[in-house]
């Protein structure tokens, strides 16, 4: 399915869209009415499809892009890393990394992927699942052998993980390299405890 199409006016249509982010992200997108979106952009709402396509069309870009920035850090990883390994822990670390930059982008794609057409849900599992299977690659190069059904299963959470991992973490007393690091050792205990689990 192919990306929705920008609006003319890429400057006035990046800054729509970090608005609506910002506002669904932090009220949840189910409770913004087209009126609160319009109210929020300092538009009127009549005017509001001058804008944007629709709301859930936005919603679909937002959650596209996230998954379309993770594909493209783990491929970047598996061009840089030189053994299995530190391919494993730069895909890791690049996602907490995007966390840190695109936590919104998070929020909506855990919580409100449901919100959209049955197509566009079809489209961000895709992408989703392309992005487990560069994990489930890194895993069997690391173990040698491949991955059955059980571990899949497990790679598949700690993707759920990394995604949400951030957001329950609240540590402000500690600073922003050693809350790092805190995620780090949890995802890797995690995904440790699924390499020790049994295979089918």
């Amino acid at each position: 399915m192919p990306a929705t199409q920008p609006i003319p006016d890429s400057s006035r249509y990046q800054s729509t869209r970090l608005k609506a982010l910002s506002l669904f992200a932090s009220r949840g997108f189910s409770t913004v009415s087209m009126r609160d979106l319009a109210k929020h952009l300092g538009i009127q709402p009549g005017s509001l499809y001058n804008h944007i396509e629709s709301k859930e069309a936005l919603l679909f870009e937002l959650i596209e892009e996230l998954y379309e920035q993770l594909l493209h850090g783990a491929r970047q990883m598996q061009r840089r890393a030189a053994t299995p390994a530190e391919q494993l822990h730069g895909l890791l670390e690049a996602h907490l990394r995007l966390h840190a930059s695109m936590a919104a982008h998070f929020r909506l794609a855990e919580y409100d992927s449901h919100c959209l057409a049955s197509e566009q849900q079809a489209h961000i599992h895709e992408l989703r699942a392309r992005y487990t299977q560069l994990l489930v690659e890194c895993v069997e190069q690391l173990t040698g052998q491949p991955a059955g059904n059980s571990r899949r299963a497990a790679l598949n959470g700690i993707v759920a993980l990394l995604n949400q991992l951030p957001a329950w973490v609240e540590a402000p007393e500690m600073s922003p390299t050693a809350r790092h690091a805190l995620l780090r050792d949890m995802v890797l205990s995690a995904l440790g405890g699924a390499l020790r689990a049994p295979q089918d």
